[in-house]
């Protein structure tokens, strides 16, 4: 079954021209610094607003407006938008990936550490979630003063669509999350008691979120045109302030954008979303049936340099296409479910690289725990990590360990097959931006590699004397990517073709779907 070329919106949805992840190493301007291009980073959460709306609303919501203020405001503002930050607090179920606030903080300061790395010196974070606002707001004072970076807090509430339970501008954000969705929001009841009776003593304490009554007459047209220009100026003005240690303030002038159109806004397309748990309502999650049996896929990626050619988006890219290339051979009533997806991943081998945004080992265990704690209250008991990128791996296996004796689940790691075609020194030393992954690369999305910046290099020969290696061998030493490979290749990339990419895709897709059917049953 061929796959067809895509640019994956679940790596974020940005135009093509301001995507972090469409862009190679050498499109990062590095220790040269860059406070002209404003790097931006999306912080969702999977959260019941009381919308009668899916999970990832935020999502939908915030990446629609952003990705519009990005576009209509290309002639005055430069921006690299992160992959987005898909994990975040709440105080409320039912929860999908909900960490701790060390664990978040973490994170937030180890992705703003690539960001700086990568050369740019302002950094704007989009946050959509009222639980995080003051959890963003330190995290970005502590990256202002321990990185240097200068950093920026945009809310979605500062743009009129505040998901607190005590706003009223829940009603239109519920009007626009539903058509941008092109559904009709369900109807929900709540008995539960939603607001502590002294919640000024104590800000947060809900128990649930009151429910919104849909309200029709509401114009999401105009909702969604005020809210990308209000956002459009904020970034403007953003862009404007003068970079660290100058006064030299830029030009701003706000601008009136005119009544927009309302395009769809979905993190996947629309055949994985129907499997994919954060796209279902709590009502929808809960109904799920014998969720014991079922099996719940989790697509652990990473964000790291590959070499000159390809961008540094390959492993999630690869990941969300084998995710897509999965649902399409999947029977209709497979029980097999799509988690939230681990978009970064450990790549501090690749650290030195601009582009590369690494999290450590510590944060990674966190989320893979979290992930599976949320789901594992929601009923589920076996689950699959996609894995895509090697330098995960080692913590994947401890962490499934860990995770198999503390919950008593069935744990695994899935792999995208490599090709039996490839010759033994590819197959054994093109372990990274080489020929196999050139080549998928080539199939999946085809504008975002170059192979006239395409070379061959290996970290080490079949016939190396001694047993001394980098890697699968008796003996093996730690490395940094520079260390073994200086442009960031370990392989063959020249002998790629979207041919090649398009045959071994549709192969490790049917083995895949093989694989994963086979799980479903488990062995006695």
């Amino acid at each position: 079954m061929p796959f067809p070329p895509f640019a994956h919106p679940a790596l974020a949805d940005a135009p093509t021209d301001s995507a972090w992840s469409h862009f190679a190493t050498t499109a990062f301007p590095g220790p040269s610094r860059d406070a002209t291009t404003l790097a931006i980073l999306p912080v969702h959460g999977f959260a019941d607003h009381g919308l009668g709306l899916p999970l990832d609303i935020e999502e939908v919501i915030g990446a629609s407006i952003l990705r519009d203020a990005i576009t209509h405001s290309a002639d005055r503002v430069t921006a690299r938008v992160l992959p987005p930050l898909r994990f975040g607090l709440t105080p409320y179920g039912p929860a999908l990936g909900a960490p701790d606030p060390e664990t978040l903080h973490a994170l937030i300061r180890e992705i703003a550490l690539g960001v700086k790395t990568a050369g740019y010196s302002k950094l704007v974070f989009w946050s959509t979630s009222p639980w995080n606002a003051e959890i963003i707001d330190a995290a970005s004072r502590d990256t202002r003063i321990e990185l240097g970076l200068q950093t920026f807090v945009i809310e979605l509430a500062g743009i009129g669509l505040n998901l607190h339970p005590a706003s009223g501008d829940r009603t239109a954000a519920q009007s626009l999350g539903a058509a941008l969705l092109g559904v009709a929001p369900a109807e929900v009841s709540n008995d539960q008691p939603v607001a502590p009776q002294d919640r000024r003593f104590r800000p947060g304490a809900w128990h649930s979120s009151p429910i919104v009554k849909f309200d029709p007459s509401i114009d999401p047209v105009a909702i969604r045109t005020t809210a990308v220009t209000s956002l459009a100026n904020l970034l403007g003005e953003v862009d404007a302030r003068a970079p660290l240690g100058s006064s030299e303030h830029g030009q701003f002038a706000p601008v009136e954008f005119a009544h927009m159109s309302l395009p769809p806004a979905v993190p996947w397309p629309q055949g994985v979303r129907s499997r994919y748990l954060p796209a279902l309502t709590p009502a929808d999650l809960q109904a799920i049936s014998d969720k014991a049996a079922a099996l719940v896929v989790i697509p652990v990626g990473a964000i790291e340099q590959h070499g000159p050619h390809l961008p540094v988006g390959v492993d999630a890219i690869i990941g969300a296409g084998a995710v897509a290339g999965l649902v399409q051979r999947l029977p209709v009533d497979a029980p097999i479910w799509i988690g939230p997806s681990v978009t970064y991943g450990k790549s501090n081998e690749h650290i030195d690289y601009p582009g590369t945004v690494s999290i450590s080992a510590r944060s990674l265990r966190r989320l893979l725990r979290v992930l599976v704690h949320d789901l594992h209250g929601h009923g589920f008991r076996q689950f699959a990590f996609l894995n895509t990128h090697g330098g995960n791996s080692a913590v994947l296996v401890y962490t499934l360990r860990e995770l198999q004796t503390e919950f008593g689940v069935r744990a695994g790691m899935l792999r995208v097959a490599s090709s039996p075609e490839l010759s033994a020194q590819e197959s054994t030393w093109g372990f990274h931006a080489g020929e196999w992954e050139t080549s998928i690369m080539l199939t999946l999305t085809p504008d975002l590699v170059d192979m006239d910046k395409a070379i061959c290099h290996y970290p080490a020969h079949l016939g190396d004397a001694g047993q001394l290696r980098p890697e699968s061998a008796p003996a093996i030493y730690s490395w940094m990517t520079r260390d073994i490979a200086s442009a960031g290749v370990m392989g063959d990339a020249t002998a790629a073709s979207p041919e090649k990419g398009q045959r071994w895709f549709a192969q490790a897709m049917d083995q895949l779907a093989a694989q994963v059917m086979g799980l479903t049953t488990p062995s006695q």
